[in-house]
């Protein structure tokens, strides 16, 4: 097994009880059982390469939301440094980027108008 499993090795890593009360840590681990089934990114009997499409997915997106903007960070960090595969650590870049970019636009005074045709 030459990546490590995102759930078992990556994940447990930043999403403890430590970080999250019992509740949220709940509703997380029934996110990621739900994406790991969904996306077959496991170490174990799929492949750890398709941990870029949920990076890249809405079912990402609303893990975030669960856990914060802070402990996404912290887990996008520790899937760069976990993983070996260029492919994974650019989709955990990106999607940092994307939360750095969102946080950079909510700490600015710019108004955002949109067009209703």
């Amino acid at each position: 097994m030459e990546q490590p499993d995102f759930l078992r090795h990556v994940a447990s890593k930043v999403l403890t009880p430590n970080n999250l009360d019992l509740k949220r840590l709940d509703d997380v681990r029934r996110l990621l059982a739900y994406a790991e089934s969904k996306y077959k990114f496991s170490s174990y009997g799929g492949d750890p390469k398709k941990i870029t499409d949920y990076l890249l997915s809405p079912d990402f997106t609303e893990l975030e939301l669960v856990i914060g903007v802070e402990l996404a960070k912290k887990l996008l960090q520790e899937i760069i440094n976990s993983y070996n595969d260029e492919n994974i650590k650019k989709a955990a870049e990106k999607v940092l980027q994307e939360i750095d970019g969102y946080k950079d636009m909510e700490d600015s005074d710019a108004v955002v108008m949109y067009k209703k045709y």
